[in-house]
């Protein structure tokens, strides 16, 4: 998990978003704040504390890219670099926003804010949904539309109202847009919406789909035409015991190294994506967690067997491929009940 310094809110804008996409001739269109809203100290230590730190345990680390044609990228490195920009650009990332999400999408309260950290400036993206049963109040003079503060509390900061999505954005020594992104509407599978047409960027690292190419690797290589029963249940037996491992890191090249015969270090190493197959990265099982934390057997004969890693690892299951008799497995155990089933898969 990304380690996210305490922020303090410098300037904050507020806009209100209305549900669904934007439409070209009817439909709702956002509301627009002409200026930054002034935050009293429980306000501001609430945005902070209770709707921006805790998602950060969620965030994902990104990288701004042209690939998408996002203004959004360009709009917050303008307003860190000059914060009278803010309230304009602000305005523009709502609208851009609205025009992105997808038409389903909640209405809810739109949030850019320019930060502080001990590290440098940051610009803060969050939207929220309103809560149930209030409205926000605001003024015009003019064409200009400012919020109240007083009416800030009323908005956002109910126990029950949800923060959906949250960028937060800086510039790295390489000059780099870079930042962090929550979506706590779609976890691992964040909206691609969100992530590349609003936002822009990209991951800068996909953890957990390092993870599963690790786990689609050994899958095939242990299945392979000809494969020894005697490799294919050690190798397996291995790869499971690494994903279950309390270390927060992968690494294959060790794995080969550690695990695998001689013989085959070369072409399994062969049959790994190049870009995880020389290097270390973040265990994270969120896409495989239902394949690991046991194994399954499927026989010639037309019985599979489902067995916990710990079965194989303590000789409850065994796999003999040198018998009298053929390759067999043996199970070792009494039968607790027997059930009708459907065929195996």
């Amino acid at each position: 998990m990304p380690t996210v310094e305490p922020l303090t809110l410098q300037q904050t804008m507020l806009h209100e978003i209305p549900r669904g996409r934007r439409q070209d001739k009817g439909g709702a269109e956002p509301l627009y704040s002409s200026a930054p809203t002034p935050l009293n100290p429980a306000t501001d230590r609430f945005i902070r504390e209770e709707m921006l730190q805790p998602a950060f345990a969620f965030a994902r680390e990104i990288v701004a890219t042209d690939t998408y044609g996002s203004p959004v990228p360009a709009l917050v490195r303008a307003a860190l670099q000059n914060p009278d920009l803010l309230a304009d650009n602000s305005k523009q990332i709502a609208d851009w926003m609205h025009r992105k999400q997808t038409n389903g999408s909640s209405a809810g309260v739109f949030l850019a804010a320019l930060a502080k950290a001990s590290a440098g400036d940051r610009f803060v993206i969050l939207k929220a949904e309103h809560q149930e049963g209030v409205r926000l109040n605001h003024e015009t003079n003019g064409e200009n539309v400012v919020f109240e503060v007083e009416h800030l509390t009323e908005l956002i900061m109910g126990q029950n109202s949800r923060v959906y999505k949250i960028g937060l954005f800086w510039v790295d020594a390489q000059d780099q847009l870079v930042g962090l992104m929550v979506d706590k509407q779609n976890g691992v599978s964040f909206a691609d919406y969100f992530l590349q047409q609003f936002l822009g960027c990209e991951l800068k690292h996909r953890a957990e789909v390092q993870t599963e190419e690790f786990v689609k690797a050994v899958t095939n290589f242990i299945n392979t035409p000809g494969m020894p029963e005697e490799k294919r249940a050690r190798y397996a037996t291995a790869a499971v015991a690494v994903l279950e491992s309390p270390s927060g890191q992968l690494t294959p090249s060790s794995f080969i190294s550690e695990f695998m015969d001689a013989e085959d270090r070369d072409t399994f190493s062969q049959s790994l994506p190049s870009q995880i197959r020389s290097s270390t990265f973040t265990k994270d099982t969120r896409l495989v967690r239902s394949q690991i934390g046991g194994l399954k057997v499927k026989t010639s004969s037309g019985v599979t067997i489902t067995a916990s890693s710990e079965a194989m690892q303590n000789g409850t299951v065994i796999v003999d491929p040198t018998s009298e008799d053929g390759p067999r497995i043996i199970v070792k155990g009494e039968a607790d009940s027997y059930r009708l089933s459907r065929p195996p898969a």
